[in-house]
């Protein structure tokens, strides 16, 4: 059974060997040879049965009386040019190795070929991903799986030295003596393991299979506590996360355009920075600047359909997009749009999009939207949004739709819809239906619809519907609808809400006309809102129901005393009738005495003048009280008025 075990085992290795030399190259498997005075023909035989490959060639390539004394362990590339030395090129197709005569061109070449292997000094491995550049020509490549390389360079650069980069290994400047093309073996050498240690963080479990050793408790030791403040700490925001999205998106976007070649020279070349007066491109990587253009700062920049630079120093024209992973200086303009990875001092102008990542100095202008994830100074012009993810300072912008700041901003903000600020804002905004303010707000804000101003508010708010601010220091709010956590000025609007230091009663009185009364007083001492409602419970003669709407303010007479001035519009049914038929208007100007009886509590009396209107009767309405100053006064066939003094009663709930 053990012979039959052996078998099979000595089998699946082979195979496994097999599949995996089948699996490389033929030129870059690597195989050991020792020839003393072998002849080349039966040298090449040796060499394809190592190497489980076949060669192709012309017999007469070969010269039969030719040997070869070689002994070396190599891949069979660099055994082949030991062998030939230039004289035979040789190119795999599948599993075979197609041998030629090397052309000898008639007249001086414009060009030549480097190529060979990077390996590994200390190791003597070979190094894959290498990036290999010539900074007059640009002309780059990179190594091989098996470390393997070959490049083409123009003789007519007076001075050629090839740049060798590769991540985690010491940079290499190799200088170029001869213009033909030969073999180049290169050598890296690589960084120092870093001194300090990590830390290792190691998980473990509770083992419930076996009992827990009882553990010796420690020794409990006092250690003074710091009491410096430690900085808080506290969850990102909406307007943190919105950021991280929109910079893996940016990210995702430029390294969409990267084969892995390119990938390989950003990675390497971290630290090289390549200066050029000029740039010609098609698209990303297909131009002037070739594979290395995400690596080189240029002048001035013409893209036909889109380009791809490190960054651009005066001028950048692109017909669709403009792709720069630097900073920008002076004009960008792009039919699409432009993207940039840092900065920009000048001028973006973009069919549709301008985005950048670092801060913006200068002008955006878009006709859809801008987005900077940095600060702005400057202006940002857009047909539906502008978006600012840090401070804007002395800066306006100015959208179709929607102006959007995530941090403070001071200037102006402009748009047909919306404006939000998400902290403070010093300036204005205008909008077309609202305006967001989520920190103080120094300044105006005029809307349509709404304003909110989440801190203080030290200015104006003015809408069509409704004002929100959560304190108002200076300014006034004026709007429908009037809401503020504390004022120090007074809200003009039809109803106005100051919760804490403003302005409210809940009353239930009696007058000489409704025998019952619950009226609600808001907004501030100095100006306030009445909504108030009457009945007679039935009474007959008298009216069956009011509704009215009123105006009012307050003086402080001191020690619980207080001096109300109310003036209100009332509508009163007819005689037992609940429709609007008819019409009967009672204006009430009313002087109250008020006397708090405790903190929230308190009594009011005091006279009243009223005038009637009526298009129903030819009387006043029935009156428990009062005192006549006019009747009977018929203004045209339909209208009778009258007027009286009153009085108002009423127990007060006090805010």
């Amino acid at each position: 059974m053990y012979p039959i075990r052996l078998l099979f085992s000595l089998i699946f290795c082979a195979l496994l060997r097999s599949a995996v030399a089948q699996s490389t190259p033929p030129l870059e498997r690597v195989i050991s040879v020792d020839f003393s005075n072998e002849r080349l023909e039966n040298a090449l035989k040796i060499i394809s049965t190592k190497g489980q490959f076949s060669f192709a060639y012309n017999a007469a390539l070969i010269n039969p009386n030719s040997t070869l004394s070689l002994r070396t362990t190599n891949s069979v590339r660099a055994i082949m040019n030991q062998i030939f030395r230039g004289t035979i090129t040789y190119k795999s197709r599948g599993n075979h190795i197609i041998l030629q005569k090397a052309e000898l061109p008639d007249e001086a070449p414009k060009s030549f070929f480097l190529d060979g292997y990077v390996t590994d000094r200390q190791t003597g491995q070979k190094v894959s991903q290498v990036s290999i550049y010539e900074k007059t020509t640009l002309a780059s490549t990179v190594s091989n799986p098996y470390g393997y390389y070959r490049i083409k360079l123009s003789t007519d650069i007076a001075s050629v030295r090839l740049e060798v980069r590769r991540k985690y290994y010491f940079s290499e400047t190799v200088a170029i003596n001869a213009r033909q093309s030969h073999k180049l073996d290169i050598g890296l050498t690589p960084l120092p393991l870093p001194t300090t240690l990590q830390p290792m963080t190691v998980r473990t479990s509770i083992d419930t299979t076996r009992p827990t050793p009882i553990m010796p408790q420690p020794v409990a030791v006092t250690i003074p506590v710091d009491s410096t403040p430690q900085p808080r700490t506290s969850n990102p925001t909406i307007w943190d996360r919105s950021k991280s999205v929109l910079e893996e998106t940016r990210s995702d976007f430029a390294d969409w355009f990267k084969t892995t070649k390119q990938a390989v020279h950003d990675a390497n070349l971290a630290g090289d920075t390549i200066y050029r007066d000029m740039q010609f491109s098609l698209f990303p990587f297909i131009g002037t600047n070739h594979t290395l253009s995400g690596r080189v700062i240029n002048q001035y920049s013409f893209n036909l359909v889109a380009g791809y630079s490190l960054g651009v120093r005066s001028l950048e024209v692109g017909g669709f997009l403009n792709l720069v992973r630097g900073e920008v200086g002076g004009v960008q303009v792009a039919g699409f749009g432009n993207v940039v990875g840092e900065h920009v001092n000048g001028v973006q102008a973009a069919g549709f999009l301008n985005g950048v990542r670092g801060n913006v100095l200068g002008v955006q202008a878009a006709g859809f939207g801008n987005t900077v994830l940095g600060t702005v100074q400057g202006i940002q012009a857009a047909g539906f949004y502008n978006m600012t993810m840090g401070k804007m300072s002395e800066s306006i912008q100015a959208a179709g739709f929607g102006n959007i700041v995530a941090d403070e901003i001071s200037g102006f903000q402009l748009a047909g819809f919306t404006n939000i600020a998400a902290r403070s804002m010093t300036g204005f905004q205008l909008a077309g239906y609202g305006n967001v303010t989520g920190g103080n707000m120094a300044g105006f804000q005029l809307a349509g619809f709404t304003n909110f101003a989440v801190g203080e508010l030290s200015g104006w708010q003015l809408s069509g519907f409704l004002n929100y601010a959560g304190k108002v220091n200076r300014g006034h709010q004026i709007g429908v609808i009037n809401i503020a956590g504390s004022s120090e000025t007074t809200p003009f609007g039809l109803f106005s809400y100051v919760h804490r230091n403003g302005y409210r009663r809940l009353e239930i009185s009696t007058d000489e006309v409704m025998t019952t009364n619950l009226t609600f007083k808001t907004g501030v001492r100095r100006f306030y809102n009445i909504f108030t409602g009457g009945s007679n419970l039935g009474m007959a003669g008298k009216p069956l129901w009011s509704l009215g709407y009123g105006l009012g303010t307050a003086v402080d007479l001191k020690r619980g005393w207080m001096l109300n001035f109310d003036l209100t519009g009332q509508v009163l049914s007819g005689e037992n009738r609940y429709t609007w038929e008819d019409w009967n208007s009672l204006i009430r100007l009313n002087l109250g005495i008020e006397k708090k009886l405790s903190r929230r509590i308190a009594l009011a009396v005091g006279p009243s003048v009223n005038g009637y209107l009526t298009d129903y009767t030819r009387t006043k309405p029935a009156t428990r009280f009062d005192v006549p100053l006019f009747g009977n006064s018929v203004t045209n066939v339909n209208t009778y008025s009258a007027g009286w003094l009153g009085f108002q009663a009423a127990l007060r709930f006090c805010n």
